[in-house]
Parts: structure tokens; sequence; C-alpha cells
């Protein structure tokens, strides 16, 4: 098999979770819908915002805890703590599907006890977690052009 084949396997096979729509979120997922060719599961809490991602492709979950089930790796870009908190712990959260060899990328720039909260929660699960806020704006976002700054 080449390895331009064992790439598109791979890609159909991955499936990314992604909560938070806004402006960087959107972005960001239409990059890895149409640059990448990933398959892409969206939640937002403002279900409208998932209509243009989905009519690129990707497909809309009804909760956090159902993007993180049907995802191997899940990223949040959300708007400040309270929502990181809210979408990860509330009611049918993320945290309620991690498990072991699941992944959680926390994209939202939030304070350190949110973010400490979040990777105690998922270490707990045996889940994998990374704190990765990212540099930059809307172009750069729609340009696929952030920096990420992460740890974990």
């Amino acid at each position: 098999m080449s390895a331009e084949q064992l790439q598109r396997e791979g890609k159909e096979q991955a499936q990314y979770g992604f909560l938070g729509l806004g402006i960087m979120g959107e972005a960001m997922v239409m990059n890895l819908l149409k640059r990448g060719g990933y398959n892409v599961t969206v939640w937002n809490r403002t279900a409208d915002k998932c209509k243009h991602v989905a009519e690129a492709g990707a497909t809309v979950a009804s909760t956090p805890a159902e993007v993180v089930e049907r995802c191997s790796v899940t990223f949040a870009m959300l708007a400040d703590p309270k929502a990181a908190h809210e979408v990860f712990f509330g009611h049918h959260g993320a945290s309620h599907s991690l498990k072991a060899g699941k992944g959680y990328v926390d994209c939202s720039t939030v304070d350190p006890e949110t973010s400490m909260s979040i990777a105690a929660e998922a270490k707990k699960k045996q889940s994998l977690f990374l704190e990765a806020p990212v540099s930059g704006s809307k172009k750069p976002a729609q340009d696929g052009q952030l920096i990420f700054l992460t740890s974990g």
C-alpha cells in the first residue's frame, strides 16, 4: 500500500470532534473538512451555527457527550471559562463520554483553574488532555495559520 493510500485510509477512519463554532471554531472546522478532508462531528450551543459546516460535510451531534462518544479526538473552542466548564462538565457534557484512549484538546482561552479541573477529570478517566489556546484571529483561522500554544 502506498503512503498516499495509507494517508487516505487514515482520514477515512479518523473521526474528529469539534465543540464551539464561533468565528474561530467554524474556520478551524472548515479547514479540517476542506483542506484536510477529515471526518468531523460538531456541536454548538446555538444549533443554527452548525448549518454552514454541515453543508460542507460535517456531522452534527445533539450534545457534547455525543461528539466525544463518536470521535477519538475532540477539540473545544469556546467563548470563556464558564462556557468551557459547562460544555465539559454539564448535563450531557463532554466528560460523560471520555474514556481511555480518547483525547480532548481545549483551544479555548481559559483561566488556570478551569484548565486544571478539565485536565484532572480527563486524567481520572484515563483520557488524553491538551490545553491548546491559539494565537491568531479570524483571518489566520480561515487561512489555517493559527499558532497553538500547547501543554498537557
